[in-house]
């Protein structure tokens, strides 16, 4: 099942606006900003070494010998979808 987090702003805070402009100024959307900030407080889960000998059949196999995917969660594709011109940039 998806886990979903929602984050809510008072209307008298700057936060979402500081988002949006710095999404803009990266070209990527204000999602895969976020994605990133968590990504870089997120340090020591980092991507692990995957395992020597091991040979990963697809994006998706890379990710989850790396940490990033949990393994038989049923997913053969990894889809990174966005609106932005740099797609898939995290």
């Amino acid at each position: 099942m998806t886990k979903v987090f929602t984050v809510s702003f008072s209307d008298n805070e700057t936060t979402p606006e500081h988002i949006e402009a710095r999404s803009a100024e990266l070209g990527i959307t204000p999602e895969m900003l976020i994605r990133r900030a968590l990504a870089a407080h997120l340090g020591e889960y980092r991507l692990q070494e995957v395992p020597p000998g091991t040979k990963a059949k697809s994006i998706t196999d890379f990710l989850m010998h790396s940490g990033v995917l949990k393994p038989g969660t049923g997913q053969d594709e990894l889809c990174l979808r966005s609106k932005s011109p740099r797609q898939g940039a995290l």
